[in-house]
């Protein structure tokens, strides 16, 4: 099975295109990720208790599912 899309196929490229996430949900995706791992960071020396991560983490999970799949 081919891990590339045939560009000769369109089909192919129809299916490749659509398991592509869009631009602006990609970057959301990776503002969320630089904020969980700034969070973790914190929350491993000792600048934020286990609580405040968990709500900090919980409240941009919220938004994230509010912005990507709210759309």
């Amino acid at each position: 099975m081919r891990l590339t899309p045939d560009f000769s196929d369109r089909t192919q490229v129809d299916h490749w295109e659509t398991q592509m996430p869009c631009v602006s949900d990609q970057a959301q995706l990776e503002a969320f990720a630089t904020d969980i791992t700034q969070i973790f960071s914190l929350e491993t020396d000792g600048r934020l208790s286990p609580k405040q991560a968990y709500s900090q983490i919980k409240t941009l999970m919220t938004k994230l599912k509010t912005q990507v799949i709210g759309d």
